[in-house]
């Protein structure tokens, strides 16, 4: 389960950046997914336990969260994926005292299992596991088994297959690769009198059909950035309706409890049964909501690296787009401010 905080350019495959200030409607998000996470835990359901747990530390990142959430995974046998989460809360947590402790006891007693990889590049890069981004560099895989690691970075992508056995422990470093020839302006002409781009050779003119030559149009060299504003609208949307719709689950949860009480008593259980089938329906939803916040914030990051955001002054001025979100009681609302 993925989740991407509310904060300009802070996205989480799912991971809320700890320099951004959280607001009141995260950290209450967060408590009531804590809450959840603890009544799925007491209810003996390891999995949804530790995705609720993992889903309030990613809305406000705190060892206790990160911890149950390890330790639901541990009781679910989820145990790499207990591992992975042990390496980040060492890492991000370093002061946690008993919380780093128990997190290191467990890698300790995994270290043997399995085959331990840290990612290293050499400047800012995202980091892909079989095809899919991962929120720490460093991880735990089964041993004996081909893995393909890959690194996303502005100029490009690079990516490698390992395969280790139990116990052993690689640093995998990737460098970004090369990024495309600069090209020499139009004006740069070579003994022929006709331009020629800087390091292809192709000429940067055009012929037409009169026989009179024209500069050749250049196509830019990534995605308008409008449109990685419109899918970071999108994933703060989806992760806004997201928080309303646990929000609402828990409500509705909470109602169900005390009508069941109510039933027990009175022997009428219509109304207590009719609210447990809305329940079902709203946790539904939600764990509907988790998946499609997750893919959003997945490509939201992709087109933040293959952006192209340098542009004339002329887009500048021509595309100024600013998403807007907006959470309350009955929902959210996502919107798009700007001109074009």
């Amino acid at each position: 389960m993925a989740w991407a905080s509310a904060s300009w350019l802070c996205l989480s495959l799912g991971v809320a950046s700890p320099s951004a200030a959280q607001t009141a409607q995260e950290r209450q998000a967060a408590a009531e997914a804590f809450d959840r996470g603890t009544t799925s835990l007491l209810a003996e359901d390891f999995n949804t336990a530790a995705r609720w747990f993992e889903m309030a530390n990613n809305l406000a990142p705190a060892a206790p969260a990160l911890l149950q959430a390890i330790r639901a995974h541990q009781r679910a046998g989820n145990e790499l994926r207990a591992g992975t989460l042990s390496l980040r809360l060492v890492e991000r947590f370093p002061d946690a005292g008993s919380a780093v402790e128990e997190a290191q006891r467990i890698l300790d007693a995994m270290r043997g299992s399995y085959f331990l990889v840290e990612v290293v590049c050499d400047e800012e890069c995202a980091v892909e596991l079989d095809g899919t981004l991962q929120a720490h560099p460093a991880f735990f895989l089964q041993p004996g088994r081909a893995h393909r690691v890959g690194a996303s970075f502005a100029s490009g992508n690079t990516s490698e297959e390992i395969t280790g056995e139990a116990g052993e422990q690689r640093t995998l470093r990737m460098t970004a690769p090369e990024g495309p020839a600069i090209q020499a302006p139009p004006g740069d002409t070579g003994s022929t009198g006709v331009g020629t781009q800087g390091t292809t050779g192709d000429s940067a003119w055009t012929r037409r059909d009169d026989g009179r030559e024209e500069p050749r149009e250049e196509s830019g060299g990534g995605i308008h950035p409008a449109g990685f504003l419109t899918t970071l609208a999108l994933t703060l949307g989806s992760a806004g309706v997201l928080v309303w719709s646990g929000m609402d689950t828990l409500s509705a949860r909470d109602a169900y409890e005390e009508e069941a009480a109510s039933a027990r008593m009175s022997g009428d259980y219509t109304l207590a049964s009719e609210m447990l089938d809305d329940g079902r329906t709203k946790e539904l939803r939600t764990n509907v909501l988790i998946g499609t916040t997750a893919g959003l914030a997945a490509i939201t990051v992709i087109l933040a690296i293959v952006t192209d955001w340098g542009g004339s002054d002329d887009e500048a001025s021509a595309g100024r787009v600013s998403p807007s979100l907006a959470v309350g009681p009955n929902g959210a609302q996502v919107g798009l401010g700007g001109s074009f």
